[in-house]
């Protein structure tokens, strides 16, 4: 753990950090139906704004895997 984790703030809690397995964890908690590596995608493609990768999220794993799946190709 962090020592800073103490002092977060809401800049802080409005991102999503895909190095911090935490974060993925929480997200994936929230969209149990997707994988660590399709809500690692979203991040990627859409940034770490929670907002914007929860609105993608949302909008279903039909969606997320079309989109992942694009991106192997």
């Amino acid at each position: 753990m962090r020592t800073n984790d103490i002092f977060r703030g809401q800049r802080d809690r409005s991102r999503i950090d895909i190095n911090d397995p935490i974060d993925v964890r929480y997200v994936q908690h929230q969209f149990p139906w997707f994988s660590d590596k399709e809500i690692k995608a979203v991040i990627k493609k859409h940034g770490p704004d929670r907002d914007a990768v929860e609105a993608v999220l949302s909008r279903g794993p039909r969606v997320v895997r079309t989109m992942t799946a694009t991106n192997r190709a």
